[in-house]
């Protein structure tokens, strides 16, 4: 018998029904360079080393859904940000280009060929589209709230909107483009989109920020890639519970669940609405044993397979310091556990 290819396995899931066994994923991160045995410096500068990495990753691991993602400051630094690259260590911001609230007239909308480093990006997602042809390909865009946080400053954003909601107002508009234009290049490569939020969780917000910021930009981001015919998943790291019902409305495909969200929460709110994936510690990738390893993915997939419409995958992306032992023994539980047989 021919085995399945990743992407007819997450073909199934989107429909609700299972294939041979439940699909799975991780968020690879910087751990891509760990694997190819490159600096942290070599791995967010070189548009080769990302690609390599991602190639690499998934001959060892086979994974059936596979993203190429860099860093949350590239679309900033596409917006006009400086950006430092440290040798171990993700990329910072030299500053906030947005410390002075006036500097906002003076941004211009980024050209996806030529600004900052997305032009590398892209080089990257095309080598990985002519490379891997079995799983399912998706490239990450940063999404509106994140940008305007890297461009003002976190804290001074949510400041922002008690002291001066028309400025936030102001710039997300600016920032929703941004994610827009560089979001529809990403799809014009051949891949799918998925929009990562780091920033817009209740770990960091409000839920009444979100309701009334963030909330509209992305029924707004979600309702422009319709009309490309283009499917939106989402990605927000840490805490969301409070906010999830506002996250199912907003006619996303899938949302990538951290874990310090409740996956059986989400999996009782969603209802089948939105394709769930997720949430295995990334913690136990660089530190758990395999029987703690082996416990998440089965407590996972008991939570979140039933029905359907689940993808088995990191909550977030693999540490720098995740080891491949210890991915190879998610990736081996996920086989094992994810059997359709042992669902049913």
């Amino acid at each position: 018998m021919v085995e399945m290819t990743g992407r007819e396995r997450i073909r199934a899931s989107l429909k609700g029904t299972y294939a041979d066994r439940i699909p799975f994923g991780m968020i690879l991160g910087p751990f891509k360079a760990r694997v190819l045995g490159c600096s942290l410096k070599e791995y967010w500068t070189d548009p080769k080393k990302l690609a390599a990495g991602t190639i690499a990753c998934f001959e060892l691991f086979q994974q059936d859904s596979l993203d190429i993602g860099w860093d949350i400051v590239m679309e900033t630094e596409t917006a006009g940000a400086e950006v430092e690259f440290p040798d171990e260590s993700v990329p910072q911001l030299k500053r906030h280009i947005l410390a002075q609230k006036a500097a906002l007239g003076s941004l211009k909308l980024p050209n996806p060929e030529s600004s900052g480093r997305f032009p590398l990006y892209l080089e990257a997602c095309r080598a990985v589209l002519q490379a891997i042809k079995g799983p399912a390909l998706s490239g990450t865009v940063t999404g509106p709230w994140t940008i305007a946080a890297n461009l003002r400053g976190a804290q001074e954003l949510i400041y922002d909107t008690v002291d001066d909601p028309s400025f936030v107002e102001e710039l997300l508009r600016f920032t929703t483009e941004v994610t827009k234009i560089l979001g529809s290049k990403i799809i014009e490569t051949g891949l799918s989109l998925s929009m990562g939020e780091a920033a817009s969780s209740c770990s960091l917000i409000s839920p009444s920020i979100y309701r009334k910021f963030i909330k509209p930009r992305h029924l707004e981001i979600v309702q422009y890639f319709r009309g490309k015919k283009a499917w939106l998943s989402l990605h927000v790291c840490g805490y969301i519970d409070p906010i999830m019902e506002d996250i199912v409305g907003l006619g996303i495909v899938a949302l990538s669940l951290d874990s310090p969200s409740s996956l059986k929460k989400w999996v009782d709110i969603a209802q089948k609405k939105v394709i769930t994936v997720g949430n295995v510690p990334t913690s136990l990738f660089a530190s758990g044993t395999k029987e703690e390893i082996e416990a998440s993915v089965k407590e996972c997939i008991g939570i979140g397979a039933p029905g359907g419409f689940y993808i088995l995958s990191s909550g977030c992306e693999l540490p720098h310091n995740s080891t491949r032992e210890r991915v190879q023994f998610f990736v081996e539980a996920a086989k094992e556990f994810g059997k359709t047989e042992r669902i049913r």
